[in-house]
């Protein structure tokens, strides 16, 4: 018997917040025989959001698109399952973190987000919240990203950058190394 070549597919689904979603999305992908890789999933407003990666057989693969077609008509979700390519082979890149602070003002992820892409810093992951200041209830904005810095990279002008940036905005920073 021939072994079937393994595929990779990301589901994306986004709906109303309500117990059981991931459940019945990670209950399709086990039933089919498939694997659940990684995954981000989040409560963003009332609505909930998942990405996840699904790597199985092509009869796997069909096996969760057709049962979570029917989990998303439940559910009501807005659901895309879209094919994913094996990446191909990567550039030599340091793994950084960036923290940022600041009393919320529109631009801060776009202030941060412009700096990198000019340097060819590519963004991993981006997290953001708003919370209440403690006493004075000041809305503060939080930003923790994942970058991937080119080795060829002037580690200091970037981060001199950051830091000119975040001068004129009112923001800290912290950017790092990851271990």
């Amino acid at each position: 018997m021939e072994q079937q070549q393994r595929e990779t597919v990301l589901v994306s689904a986004s709906g109303r917040d309500q117990p059981g979603i991931v459940d019945s999305v990670s209950g399709v992908i086990f039933d089919a025989g498939a694997n659940l890789e990684d995954s981000r999933m989040a409560i963003l407003g009332g609505e909930f959001a998942l990405f996840v990666l699904v790597v199985g057989n092509t009869d796997q693969l069909e096996s969760v698109r057709s049962g979570l077609a029917a989990v998303a008509s439940e559910l009501n979700l807005e659901l895309q399952i879209k094919p994913v390519a094996s990446p191909g082979p990567s550039s030599a890149v340091i793994g950084y973190s960036l923290q940022a602070v600041a009393l919320d003002h529109p631009g801060i992820v776009h202030r941060i987000t412009g700096i990198l892409s000019d340097r060819g810093v590519n963004v991993a992951s981006l997290d953001t919240s708003l919370n209440q200041a403690p006493i004075t209830g000041s809305p503060i904005f939080s930003l923790e990203m994942e970058v991937q810095v080119p080795v060829d990279q002037a580690v200091n002008e970037l981060r001199a950058e950051l830091q000119a940036a975040a001068a004129e905005e009112n923001i800290d920073i912290i950017f790092q190394p990851t271990s």
